[in-house]
């Protein structure tokens, strides 16, 4: 998926933009994302009044709103009324669904709240909940909890991550393996593309409850139930045997007692797969990474170095690593013994 980032933005718009306004516009973008603004007006003109109407937008704030979302070029206007520019319609509509706007919207909103309290997190090494004293749930109690931000958050990773799932499946030859275990596999994405690109392929998606539904769904959209299967289970246990790839995609750093599991339910010469977006070696990008670290991501650290030297402490020999796709790096490790 192509985001917008700010080359994307017409240099006029960016020549009006300093470090301060860049955040209070970032806001605004997301305010209008919350109240899925674009999405009301693909395909339609609306006067000003209809819009604060149709959106619940107070008057005081209507116009200023609506204008400034001219100026950044993302509605046009003719007297009082707007619409969405190309642009607008292509990053905002087109270009992701409606589980994106939701969550990635709410996200936003989080890490702001985290932002506001930056000094003393740096001060104290505490996290912002810590900080503010509030209680956050796990990933496991949110899915479990909220059936429809489980589906909003693994659809959005669905669809975040289609480039990422079709490079991986283009660069990595499983000619001579039968079955990929996907741990913490969530929407099945890679799954997905996997067995797309290797009709002999079967895989098993393993997670929580909730996601191991989506993920059926998802696979059973692609035509692919049949040689896709789910299992709920605890990632962090035992992992179930008889499949010859593991992979491990997107969960940041990967703790060294999963890569043990991991190792022990490999046959010899089984294959494990990484894949993600770790640090560079000297940790100064991907830069969204790391400034991720200060709103409470659960992503870690990890630069390339650090997982390969792990996958070869638990034993895994021909370690390799290879950038597939923008900052995606998937490294490779084979069980020794055929």
């Amino acid at each position: 998926m192509e985001r917008p980032t700010l080359d994307k933005f017409p240099k006029s718009v960016l020549a009006q933009i300093d470090i301060q306004t860049a955040f209070i516009v970032s806001r605004l973008i997301v305010a209008a994302e919350r109240l899925q603004m674009f999405r009301a007006l693909r395909g339609k003109r609306m006067t000003a009044d209809a819009i604060g109407k149709s959106l619940k937008i107070h008057r005081f704030y209507l116009r200023p709103f609506l204008n400034s979302l001219v100026s950044l070029g993302l509605l046009r206007k003719t007297d009082d009324t707007y619409w969405n520019t190309p642009f607008g319609d292509k990053y905002f509509v087109e270009g992701r669904s409606i589980h994106w706007t939701r969550q990635f919207s709410a996200e936003c909103l989080q890490d702001y709240a985290a932002l506001t309290v930056l000094e003393k997190a740096l001060a104290s090494g505490k996290p912002y909940q810590a900080i503010v004293g509030l209680k956050q749930p796990s990933y496991v109690e949110r899915m479990q909890r909220d059936r429809r931000e489980a589906e909003d958050f693994t659809q959005m990773l669905f669809h975040l991550h289609q480039g990422d799932a079709e490079a991986l499946a283009a660069c990595l030859d499983l000619s001579g393996h039968r079955a990929v275990l996907d741990v913490g596999g969530g929407s099945g994405v890679m799954s997905i593309a996997l067995a797309k690109k290797n009709p002999h392929l079967r895989a098993c998606i393993l997670d929580i409850a909730p996601v191991c539904e989506i993920a059926a769904r998802n696979a059973k959209r692609a035509r692919l139930s049949r040689r896709i299967r789910t299992l709920a289970g605890d990632i962090r246990q035992a992992l179930p045997e008889g499949y010859d790839v593991v992979m491990l995609c997107d969960i940041g750093s990967v703790p060294a007692a999963l890569l043990r599991n991991a190792y022990k339910c490999l046959p010899a010469g089984g294959l494990l797969v990484l894949a993600d977006r770790y640090l560079s070696d000297d940790g100064t990008r991907p830069l969204d990474r790391l400034v991720a670290h200060f709103t409470g991501s659960s992503f870690g650290l990890a630069t390339r170095r650090d997982m390969v030297q792990a996958v070869k402490s638990c034993g895994f020999q021909a370690v390799k690593a290879r950038k597939i796709y923008q900052d995606l790096w998937f490294i490779t490790g084979a069980k020794p013994g055929r």
